[in-house]
């Protein structure tokens, strides 16, 4: 009698579930598109704090959190590096510099059309915060706040600003209270 075994051949440079600890050599091998200037560009390494903000340009959640995004870039300028990620294929760079136009959005817009980073980080929802430190080590990963409980309901404001106090803490050199959580919004497909 002969068994035969099938098992799905499926590879991605995700990290694993648990692990907390991003390569700073894989990071910089994931080649991204920066829409308002024009040119490929690297994640890499950097002092400061690290966020990486997983956004859908018709998406109205995430077109909700501009506000708050562009505070938090200007509150912690030069303690924070905001990146906002475009992922997949579907957005072109005059969709990207319109979003950014019609949201005044004051940090760069990279898009990672190959999904590279996406899947590094683990991303799988826009919007979602994924904040590194200079080393990228893990600090936070999921909402920004609480002000979406899920698809289509909100709070009038947020009573919890994960992302926002998850700053705060690692500025402080403390732990975050919290460390993860489910993001709401769109989930991140794989075109």
């Amino acid at each position: 009698m002969w068994v035969f075994l099938v098992f799905p051949w499926h590879f991605s440079s995700a990290q694993p579930k648990n692990d907390s600890v991003f390569s700073a050599a894989a990071l910089s091998s994931i080649q991204l598109f920066d829409a308002a200037a024009g040119q490929t560009v690297s994640v890499g390494s950097g002092p400061g704090l690290r966020l990486f903000i997983f956004l859908s340009p018709d998406c109205p959640i995430c077109q909700g959190y501009t506000r708050t995004l562009n505070q938090l870039n200007q509150q912690y300028a030069g303690q924070l590096k905001v990146y906002g990620i475009i992922p997949g294929k579907t957005w072109k760079k005059a969709d990207v510099k319109a979003f950014a136009g019609k949201y005044h959005i004051l940090y760069p817009l990279w898009m990672d059309r190959s999904l590279g980073l996406s899947h590094y980080l683990q991303a799988s929802t826009t919007p979602e915060a994924i904040l590194l430190t200079a080393d990228n080590n893990l600090i936070y990963k999921g909402a920004i706040d609480n002000w979406y409980t899920s698809l289509g309901r909100s709070r009038n404001k947020p009573t919890q600003n994960y992302l926002q106090d998850a700053i705060g803490q690692a500025l402080r050199h403390a732990g975050p209270v919290i460390k993860r959580t489910t993001p709401v919004g769109c989930m991140i497909n794989d075109f």
